[in-house]
């Protein structure tokens, strides 16, 4: 155990010397503020979300032509189905579910349960998967953070469309929303949808 306790120190004394951040994963104590969108739609949300733009995750590694679909699964639940092309070709998907935990204040920021990971389990009130902004019929832009030990920060963003593609000049706007919040616009990289 103290073996394991010791690499981990190690492999994150490195990623900070480097100011490096590895899928997601850097040294910060705090996160960025997501607005409430007070008059959030969830009914205008479902439907399918194309990934334009990600700041690298893990669980995404290698992916391309990644889509997110959302349906009303109750009046506080929805389904949420994540699929995307592996490199060597193959299909892949996880299938979830999302609620708001503070729906009536904080209707946009939902938390994902993906029960067949079994992860987060224990915390079903942490609401992870943050609408910034969205226009319902084109664009959005989702945000998810995490304080891991009071240092270890795991950031996530998307730009997603309701088509393979998105105006640049959109995505560039979107991309300024992040940075001008403290979020490293320039980690984000682009998801080809040409599979």
């Amino acid at each position: 155990m103290l073996r394991q306790i010791f690499v981990i120190f190690l492999a994150f004394s490195h990623l900070y010397q480097t100011r490096a951040s590895i899928y997601g994963f850097s040294f910060g104590s705090s996160c960025s503020q997501v607005p409430v969108i007070s008059d959030f739609d969830i009914s205008r949300y479902l439907g399918t979300w194309y990934e334009i733009e990600r700041i690298p995750m893990f669980f995404e590694r290698g992916l391309n032509c990644v889509t997110a679909n959302y349906d009303l699964l109750s009046d506080s639940k929805i389904s949420v189905k994540n699929s995307g092309i592996m490199k060597n070709g193959k299909s892949t998907s996880v299938i979830g579910e999302a609620h708001a935990p503070n729906a009536d204040e904080e209707p946009n920021k939902l938390y994902v349960d993906f029960r067949n990971i079994g992860k987060h389990s224990d915390r079903k009130n942490a609401a992870n998967y943050h609408v910034w902004l969205t226009d319902y019929d084109n664009y959005s832009l989702v945000y998810s953070c995490d304080i891991i030990l009071g240092f270890i920060k795991f950031e996530a963003a998307w730009i997603l469309s309701r088509s393979k593609e998105l105006d640049e000049a959109k995505i560039e706007h979107l991309k300024r929303l992040l940075n001008s919040s403290g979020v490293d616009q320039t980690k984000l990289e682009r998801v080809s949808q040409n599979c």
